[in-house]
């Protein structure tokens, strides 16, 4: 899509009010389907079962484990993260890329990998006018009509970045490969229960992770891209599911997925279903499109 994207024209989309009334009801407890894998993670406590089954968003988001830490350790670093972020963005450029090298390290899992050297040292190289890129990208994300062609190359995006801007803003969902998954999946379980074809706004992208777990929640009928390091495809993405989130969140009448700390509950959640994406069934009769009622 080249159109500059608007908040309320893509929120009043029938496939997308639609989609977002069954995110809401997901919220609530209704089951999004039986989802399946083996956590294949080399740390793992104990007692953690490695046969990962949940059929609902809270069922997902209570076994949430990543990198040793269950999500009350994640939250507590969070927190202290964001409130580092917070002071660093209005002080010395010094304290700011510190601070940012510390989250990138923290959302790689604290492994010295490709995507944390490299998101590390763009934000060493632009120390000088790191916090006004940081702003300048923060006041796109929040803006009703966001213009994301600036991150075609003066703004950064990636899967490190996104965690820096929902620190930063408690309304953004950190969107990386995996929660990409995540929401191609349960737009993917929504189609397949509307028999729809998949709308464009609703076509989340996600990406491989490094192992061999499947992330592509595609279909013989429905066609989800892959994120593909192009910053402004992620950033634009990022704000739909962003939207979309909150807005379901604010039909939900659950308490767990209401506000700052629920947003970052339900994205826990999406963490945990983009793991490992179960194959999809083969079609037996094509799908109808939304609007031919």
């Amino acid at each position: 899509m080249t159109e500059l994207l608007q908040k309320k024209a893509y929120l009043e989309n029938e496939a997308v009010q639609a989609f977002t009334q069954q995110l809401a009801s997901w919220m609530d407890g209704e089951p999004f389907g039986e989802h399946h894998f083996f956590i294949r993670d080399k740390i793992l406590p104990e007692n953690y079962d490695r046969n990962f089954h949940a059929t609902t968003l809270t069922e997902a988001f209570d076994r949430f484990y990543w990198n040793g830490k269950y999500y009350p350790e994640h939250q507590q670093i969070q927190d202290k993260l964001r409130l580092r972020l917070q002071t660093a963005l209005g002080s010395l450029h010094d304290s700011l890329v510190d601070t940012i090298d510390d989250i990138l390290l923290w959302a790689s899992g604290g492994k010295v990998i490709k995507l944390y050297t490299l998101n590390r040292d763009w934000a060493r190289n632009h120390a000088s006018d790191l916090a006004v890129k940081l702003q300048e990208s923060l006041n796109i994300f929040r803006s009703d009509t966001p213009d994301c062609s600036k991150f075609d190359g003066e703004l950064r995006m990636n899967a490190g970045f996104t965690k820096i801007y929902a620190l930063a803003e408690p309304s953004l969902v950190a969107y990386d490969g995996r929660t990409g998954a995540a929401m191609g999946y349960l737009t993917r379980q929504f189609c397949e229960k509307q028999r729809t074809l998949l709308d464009p706004n609703l076509c989340f992208p996600w990406a491989p992770g490094a192992s061999t777990m499947n992330r592509n929640p595609s279909t013989e009928l429905l066609h989800f891209k892959q994120l593909a390091n192009r910053s402004r495809f992620h950033a634009e993405w990022k704000i739909r599911a962003s939207w979309v989130l909150n807005a379901a969140s604010d039909l939900a009448r659950s308490e767990w997925c209401k506000g700052m700390v629920g947003l970052r509950r339900v994205e826990a959640a999406l963490f945990m279903i983009g793991y490992d994406i179960p194959l999809a069934k083969q079609a037996s009769k094509p799908g109808r499109n939304l609007l031919s009622n």
